[in-house]
């Protein structure tokens, strides 16, 4: 028995070395799968780091939708006072360069290199007080006093209201050169004539000049 005790050791110490080198190669093992897998992943995954979400502000969106400017063109006006509705034409300049105001009471005209109304810029509207002796919806200039509401429809059925912010009424041919002034400020201006009509002179002998800003 004594003889085979030297034996025995020896055999327990070659199952430690086996057992230690077998733990060593499942570590090592382990540590290879481990490093292919983590390299193999995309850099985002692999990071530490907490991945915080970007949350679009919907405040800031919605305000700078609002803020856009209108490209849709303006179609009818409507005097909420006397709820008169008009259709809204466009037009350029006339022969002698001055903008040109289409014939008739069914219609006013805007002037299309001017703004579309609300947009930064001056949207010019003219439109005759009467035709042939009817009275038009522009007559209605003459008496609009401020604070009152002028409806704008567009072509895509937005409708914005406008409020009365001033009039003046001037000699025809002592109209400020600011009030046709496209690019000057940001409102609607409505023009018609009024005074005295001398036909000999060009007729009306002067302007009535309603500035509107968007409410």
């Amino acid at each position: 028995m004594e003889d085979l005790l030297p034996l025995i050791l020896v055999q327990k110490k070659i199952d430690m070395k086996n057992r230690i080198l077998f733990a060593f190669i499942c570590m090592l093992v382990l540590g290879i799968g481990y490093y292919v897998q983590q390299k193999d992943l995309p850099h985002a995954f692999r990071s530490h780091r907490p991945i915080t979400p970007v949350i679009p502000n919907q405040q800031e969106e919605n305000r700078q939708e609002t803020s856009q400017a209108m490209t849709s063109l303006p179609v009818k006006l409507e005097f909420q006072q006397t709820q008169v509705t008009v259709d809204i034409i466009p037009v350029g300049l006339d022969s002698a360069g001055r903008m040109a105001v289409k014939d008739g009471l069914e219609s006013v005209s805007w002037y299309q290199q001017s703004a579309i109304p609300g947009n930064q810029g001056n949207a010019l509207f003219a439109g005759h007080r009467d035709w042939k002796g009817e009275l038009g919806p522009f007559q209605y200039l003459e008496t609009i006093r401020n604070n009152e509401k002028v409806l704008i429809q567009y072509a895509n059925k937005e409708i914005r209201t406008f409020q009365v912010v001033g009039k003046q009424i001037y000699p025809a041919n002592e109209v400020p050169a600011s009030v046709m002034n496209v690019k000057e400020g940001k409102r609607v201006t409505l023009i018609t004539c009024t005074g005295t009509f001398i036909r000999e002179k060009g007729g009306y002998q002067k302007r009535v000049i309603v500035t509107l800003e968007l409410v």
